[in-house]
């Protein structure tokens, strides 16, 4: 068994594939290309969901299916905001992208394009003087010149400063008309590249690069690169982008309200839970499947059976179903046949792989042993088993009995077998707990 799910490969003139697009997001992938086709404006649309949610393979399918399977197709632009945010300034990235739109045309055309994007270069650089005051007693002087290298203005002569203040002020009018004509070349270059369509900047990764980066870019598309004929797509986690503007400019900023200004339309990436379309259980059908190889087959049903009941409970994230089966996978290419299909063994792994994935701070209690079965209820949520009988939930019940076992003296380990409350043999119960060894295993194989 594998112990990672391969990446799923995407070919760039795919679109939906029926084998691939396990989720059935095409209709709703044909929805969001119809409002670009029918608005004609130069809009920014957010598509929002949680991290491991399935973003990028979606967009990689969305991309292949608007540029290659419409009648009205798109020209596309797709950007890795985090491959890309060691970078200071989303600026030069950005444009670089841009240019390579050029890349059939002549070079008088590529070298208008890179004069006007270096004119606007340098009108942004001046603009980016930010001058703090700094007390006669002593304060910091802050803020940076970005022209050929970055200097400490605090280390600078009054003259020089009043010379970049004057440099500043003489150069403000040339600065906004070179950003001017920068948008307007970028409406020349969308009209003359997108045969009718809107060309669409797709921007990628937004959740997971560095704060100051993603909303530099953002400020940027809407202030800069948002021009008649371009129209940009940003994927990412909207609360994470939220948190992002109130670390930059403070907790009492509306980051709803602020963000309102640089994107036109929100929308939330679907996900399922309905009882028969359940995208949680599809997509470990499906990771499961890809983790083995041709001819071989996974034996640990109840295994299985209680990571279903989890996740229709409580609906990881995709990437946390990944690593649960990663985990899962660790373990029972470590243990040995006579231990790995016993029920109360499955009952242990499938559970303490959940909790390492998506609920690590628990985990690490059990493998300290710094945790007791009430607490273990509440914080893993499952406190409601105690007074249900929820056939949906069978599993999970009966996990907590398994729990309760596992934590329980001799005493009430005995009554619980006497009342029929559990079907088991303490022989399978270590003495220092069935969790807590499964828990321990797991650590110990991470480290080596």
């Amino acid at each position: 068994m594998r112990l990672t799910v391969p990446p799923l490969n995407i070919l760039e003139n795919e679109g939906f594939s029926t084998e691939k697009d396990i989720f059935n997001r095409k209709q709703f992938g044909e929805r969001l290309a119809n409002l670009f086709e029918n608005s004609q404006e130069d809009i920014v649309v957010a598509l929002d969901a949680p991290w491991g949610e399935g973003k990028s393979t979606f967009v990689k399918m969305w991309q292949g299916y608007v540029q290659n399977h419409r009648e009205s197709k798109f020209k596309t632009i797709y950007f890795d905001a985090f491959a890309n945010d060691y970078q200071k300034d989303p600026f030069i990235a950005l444009t670089a992208e841009l240019y390579s739109l050029l890349k059939n045309e002549n070079e008088e055309k590529k070298k208008e394009f890179k004069a006007k994007a270096s004119n606007a270069i340098k009108s942004m650089s001046r603009g980016a003087l930010k001058i703090g005051v700094r007390a006669l007693t002593g304060g910091i002087l802050d803020g940076t010149i970005v022209d050929s290298v970055e200097k400490d203005i605090s280390e600078l002569a009054a003259e020089q400063i009043d010379s970049i203040i004057a440099d500043r002020l003489q150069n403000s009018k040339e600065d906004k008309t070179a950003l001017i004509h920068f948008k307007q070349y970028l409406e020349q270059i969308a009209e003359e590249q997108g045969d009718g369509n809107p060309i669409i900047f797709i921007i990628d990764e937004l959740d997971r690069c560095r704060p100051d980066f993603a909303l530099e870019l953002v400020e940027q598309i809407k202030h800069i690169f948002s021009v008649q004929g371009i129209t940009f797509l940003l994927i990412l986690n909207r609360s994470q982008l939220e948190a992002s503007v109130k670390a930059r400019y403070g907790n009492d900023v509306n980051a709803s309200l602020y963000l309102q200004k640089f994107v036109n339309i929100w929308f939330t990436l679907p996900r399922s839970t309905e009882r028969h379309d359940d995208h949680g259980l599809k997509y470990l059908k499906f990771a499961l499947k890809s983790m083995l190889s041709k001819d071989e087959t996974f034996n640990n049903k109840n295994l299985i059976e209680l990571l279903e009941e989890l996740i229709k409970y409580k609906k990881p994230s995709y990437r946390e179903i990944e690593r649960t089966l990663s985990y899962v996978a660790l373990i029972y290419n470590m243990s040995s046949d006579d231990t790995k299909y016993k029920f109360e063994y499955q009952v242990a792994m499938a559970f303490v792989c959940y909790l390492r994935a998506s609920l690590p701070s628990v985990f690490d209690k059990i493998s300290a042993n710094t945790i007791g079965f009430d607490d273990l209820l509440y914080e893993t949520g499952l406190a409601w088993t105690n007074d249900s009988n929820e056939s949906e939930f069978w599993y999970l019940e009966y996990v907590v009995r398994i729990m309760k076992f596992d934590y329980a003296d001799k005493e009430t380990r005995k009554q619980m077998i006497q009342n029929q409350e559990i079907k088991t043999n303490e022989f399978y119960f270590p003495t220092n707990g069935l969790f807590k060894q499964v828990a321990n295993m797991l650590n110990t194989m991470e480290n080596r």
